[in-house]
This record gives C-alpha cells, sequence and structure tokens, in this order.
C-alpha cells in the first residue's frame, strides 16, 4: 500500500514547489499598443515587457527571462498591463547567476526573447519567489499597497523569469502585449524587507457534476504584517473564504472572502493586518463543476487551483511557501467529508491515479487533519530526511520501505484519530 502512496507522492512533488499560477484567460482587455503602460521615468524603475503572436485555438503558457541592474534594487511600487487573451502575469526571482540557455530537463532553449513554457513556469525553470503581477488587467497589482520604507528586495544582476497564460478561443492569431513596471526606492529609505505569501493546495478532485471543497492552513513562526491578500481559482472556484486562527485552527477573525475568479479583487488592509507566532492562515476555496468529468488540480484551463496570495513585510522565505524554520512543508491539508483515519488510509491504499488520491484527502474528516497532515508530511520529505540515502541514486529499491518504518508512528496517529 505505501509502494503505491510513495509514488503517488513523487508525482506531486512538483505540485508543492512553487507553484506557476496558471489561469482562465479574459476574452477582455485592451489591444496591444505602445499606450498600454509607459515605462517609469528614468532612474525610477524598470518596465519589464513580453509581447508575442497566439495561433487561433492555442492554449500555452510563454516565459522571458530578464536581468536587474548591477547595482540591485529595492521595489515599492509596481503597475501591471496586459492584453486580452490571458487571466494572469507574474514576475519570479529565479535561482540563477546569468539568463539560462538549458531548462531543467538539460534541453538547450533559445532564451534570447519569448519562449514556451506549456507545462507552466515552475516544470521548465528554477524559481524562487514570486516578486509581482496581477490577476486583472486593469487592477492593483501584489505590490501596489507597500507602505512606506518597505519594498522587495532585488540583487545586484539577478535574473527575473515574466510568465503569462494564453488562450485564444478565437479563429484568428492574436497579438498579445504584457507589462510590468516596477518602481524603486532609496536603499537608504528601507526600513522593512517585503515577500509575497504564495500558497497553494493541490489536492482538489470535483467529482463530475458536482461540488467540492479544498482547505488548507499554514503556520506562521514569526510575527508578521500582512499588507494585501487575494485569491486564486479558476472558473469552477464559486467561493473563497480566508480566516485567520489560532495554532489549533479556531477562527480568531475572518480576514477576506470572494466568490470571484477573475477580476479578483484584491483586499488591503490599513492598518495593516498583524499576525503573531504561533497563529495561523487557514483558507478554502469551494467549486462547482457543470463538466461530465471529474476535476483535479493542474496548470491549464482543464484544472482548478487554489491559492491565497498575500504581501507582506519582514520577509521570511520558508514562510512564504509554508514551510517550517527547517524548509519543510508545514500545512494542514483539512478534508471535507465523513471519513476517518482507517477509511482514508485505506482509500489511499487503493488509490490507483492521483484523482483517486486527492479524492481521498478531500473525502477525509476534519477531525483527522492533524495527524493525517503530519503523516503526509513524513512521506513528502523522505521520513524528515531519514531516508535520504535509500530515495536517491540509481538502486532505490528500499526508497519506499524506509519511508514506510520512518513514518510508522505518523500513521498510527492517524488510525487511532476519529472525526469529530
Amino acid at each position: 500500500m505505501m509502494l503505491r502512496l510513495r509514488a503517488l507522492l513523487v508525482l506531486l512533488c512538483g505540485s508543492l514547489a512553487l507553484a506557476g499560477c496558471s489561469s482562465e484567460p479574459s476574452e477582455e482587455g485592451p489591444t496591444p499598443g505602445d499606450e498600454l503602460l509607459a515605462p517609469p521615468a528614468a532612474g525610477a524603475g524598470i518596465q519589464f515587457k513580453m509581447v508575442s503572436t497566439i495561433d487561433p485555438g492555442m492554449e500555452t503558457e510563454r516565459c522571458q527571462f530578464f536581468k536587474a541592474p548591477p547595482e540591485g534594487l529595492y521595489i515599492n511600487r509596481e503597475e501591471v498591463r496586459f492584453t486580452q487573451g490571458s487571466h494572469h502575469v507574474l514576475l519570479y526571482k529565479t535561482g540563477y547567476a546569468d539568463i539560462p540557455t538549458k531548462n531543467n530537463l538539460g534541453k538547450d532553449v533559445d532564451t534570447s526573447g519569448v519562449v514556451d513554457c506549456p507545462n507552466g513556469a515552475s516544470a521548465d525553470w528554477q524559481l524562487e519567489s514570486v516578486v509581482g503581477g496581477s490577476q486583472s488587467f486593469d487592477g492593483d497589482g501584489m505590490l501596489n499597497s507597500l507602505p512606506d520604507g518597505v519594498g522587495v528586495k532585488v540583487q545586484p544582476g539577478e535574473v527575473f523569469l515574466m510568465n503569462v497564460h494564453y488562450l485564444n478561443t478565437s479563429s484568428a492569431p492574436l497579438s498579445v502585449d504584457a507589462r510590468i513596471n516596477i518602481y524603486a526606492m532609496p536603499e537608504a529609505s528601507v526600513k522593512q524587507e517585503a515577500g509575497i505569501l504564495f500558497y497553494y493546495n493541490p489536492f482538489i478532485a470535483i467529482p463530475a457534476s458536482g461540488q467540492a471543497s479544498a482547505r488548507m492552513r499554514c503556520p506562521v513562526s514569526k510575527d508578521i504584517s500582512i499588507v494585501s491578500v487575494q485569491s486564486h481559482m479558476h472558473r469552477r472556484g464559486v467561493n473563497f473564504v480566508a480566516n485567520l486562527t489560532d495554532g489549533a485552527g479556531a477562527p480568531i477573525d475572518e480576514i477576506y472572502t470572494n466568490t470571484e475568479w477573475e477580476a479578483v479583487p484584491v483586499k488591503a488592509f490599513e492598518p495593516m493586518l498583524s499576525v503573531k507566532a504561533g497563529q495561523a492562515l487557514d483558507y478554502r476555496c469551494d467549486y462547482k463543476n457543470s463538466e461530465a468529468r471529474e476535476v483535479l488540480q493542474g496548470a491549464t484551463t482543464k484544472d482548478e487551483m487554489c491559492m491565497l496570495i498575500g504581501a507582506y513585510y519582514p520577509r521570511d522565505e520558508n514562510l512564504e511557501n509554508c514551510r517550517d524554520d527547517s524548509g519543510n512543508l508545514a500545512a494542514t491539508w483539512i478534508g471535507s467529508g465523513t471519513n476517518d483515519g482507517t477509511e482514508t488510509l485505506a482509500c489511499m491504499g487503493l488509490a490507483k491515479s492521483a484523482g483517486d488520491f486527492y479524492g481521498c484527502i478531500v473525502d477525509s474528516c476534519a477531525g483527522i487533519s492533524e495527524p493525517f497532515s503530519a503523516f503526509l508530511r513524513c512521506q513528502f520529505s523522505g521520513g524528515h530526511g531519514a531516508c535520504d540515502k535509500e530515495c536517491a541514486g540509481p538502486d532505490t529499491s528500499m526508497c519506499g520501505a524506509c519511508v514506510d518504518a520512518a513514518c510508522a508512528t505518523k500513521k498510527s496517529e492517524t488510525i487511532a484519530a476519529a472525526c469529530k
């Protein structure tokens, strides 16, 4: 049973890394042209611009690399504009010292201009964090509400990747234009470094002609101030709610709610939302599926997503992707069904596909979420590093047995858990 579970968990590793925020592109928006967004005045900032043509009926993601100036900068504000055919623009920091010419698979790629990244930016390239973007062609960017003295740090010569997801439903080629202006602040005026929370729950399974929810909670280990938050779902998303909770998940305050999947409203906090160490951010996406097929999480318009995005400070890199101080996954996944620990593990043992696996988590009851999530985190991390030797290299035949042994206590605690 656990060998099959291990294989399914491996399939999800990319989903639980930095998620590429693919979306349902809108058919509305301005048309291309130089008037779309003028670049910042000299010395005030930088414009990143990506222009291409999408063939009729084509759906793809496109990427383009840029380099920061050699002196580096701090971003305090941004403007984002993009034309019809898309629903979001994102700007990522990468792990590259220079613009790469080979992707994650070792394939040579001409990165001197716009390139296709159809499986999502994170599938092809090394991404570290999100530093800007927008889900609305004329709406607020992620960094529009940073207070004075707070900025996102950009290292000298740092490599950025700009990512846009496109869908051309017309019968003619579509010219597309996306632009991000970032505005710099003097380093001498910087008091706090900001970051962007980018929480992604991959455990989504919506039955054909049915409804479902996906819920995840992320602990906060240090005091932070949240500047703004927003949701991200695809077109089956009908409701989103985010709460500030205590460490055990008891609600303290509802911080955001939204029923839209496009033209998503950004909630700016005034004053800033104070989150204390030991508290948590708990969010849920509700879906209604009108299609005659099951819908799972994924990177295309045929799939769904559940994300909480927000600007905050001071920056904590692990916090941004729901990881603990050691860099390990810290999420608690909370099901909306009735299956107890024994039934949930039995479901996972019988799972033959990713959809079956996701469904086991969705159908679990909320009462087992803490021990069950601890078991999943143990599995994802190879027994929290205990099985690195067995699970690396050419011979991984002992990996499954090692992970099973390392996670046996967490499994027993899941079996003992009951629905409340």
